[in-house]
């Protein structure tokens, strides 16, 4: 199937297949760091109402990862009480780490019988869970943004915030972003269509969409992921 059009917004999440492919084939790490990833494991449970603490936010490092100099696991812990009665709980693991036994889920079952995790859960019942690949690379593994035809958004191009463990704020911005700059691009194009065959001239279809890369800069997301640049 072969889906034609001006411009391609690619959000694929992390390290999105075609996402990655892209990066390869137009280079668009170049002069960028290296991305690295974690996996993140989480829970959602409902418990007694009588224990639900409205605003309760944890965060942990430490138990039951070990960050010795021969081990190196990085990673941490959230849990946030919910309305009405949820409890949001979860892991995340950096996915460089040494030793070959660790096994992510279990990590995240034994740091739930830790006494000051247990007691949120105590009574209650796991409704849902699931996992994901997390961007850690932070503002320098961000790659160029644009090529011909199409744009990396969201975290296809690395833009979750790590130390804050949230990214659908900064990914929803780029796309809003993305967006504008290329209607403005369009606006700007000549042509529209060749005929009634739907092809579109290979000059207008391979356009890259600069003002992006420029627009996401003087963003309040490149002043989040890198507050320092902007002093």
């Amino acid at each position: 199937m072969a889906l034609t059009a001006r411009q391609t917004i690619f959000a694929e999440g992390a390290r999105g297949s075609c996402s990655e492919m892209l990066i390869s084939h137009f280079d668009l790490r170049k002069n960028k760091s290296e991305q690295t990833y974690g996996l993140g494991i989480k829970e959602v449970w409902e418990i007694p109402q009588e224990r639900h603490q409205p605003g309760t936010v944890i965060h942990t490092l430490g138990f039951p990862l070990q960050a010795s100099i021969t081990d190196r696991t990085f990673g941490g812990a959230f849990l946030y009480h919910q309305e009405p009665n949820l409890v949001l709980a979860g892991l995340v693991i950096g996915l460089d780490y040494r030793n070959p036994y660790i096994h992510p889920y279990k990590e995240f079952q034994l740091w739930k019988t830790h006494p000051d995790i247990r007691k949120h859960l105590d009574g209650g019942t796991c409704l849902s869970y699931g996992a994901r690949v997390l961007n850690e690379g932070g503002f320098h593994a961000i790659p160029k943004l644009s090529f011909p035809g199409g744009v990396l958004i969201g975290c296809g191009a690395g833009f979750l915030n790590a130390v804050k463990i949230k990214g659908t704020h900064n990914a929803m911005k780029s796309g809003m972003i993305a967006a504008d700059c290329i209607f403005e691009l369009i606006e700007k194009s000549k042509g529209i269509l060749v005929g009634d065959t739907g092809q579109m001239d290979l000059e207008e279809s391979n356009q890259e969409v600069y003002s992006y890369e420029k627009e996401m800069n003087e963003s309040w997301v490149y002043k989040e992921l890198y507050p320092g640049m902007f002093i």
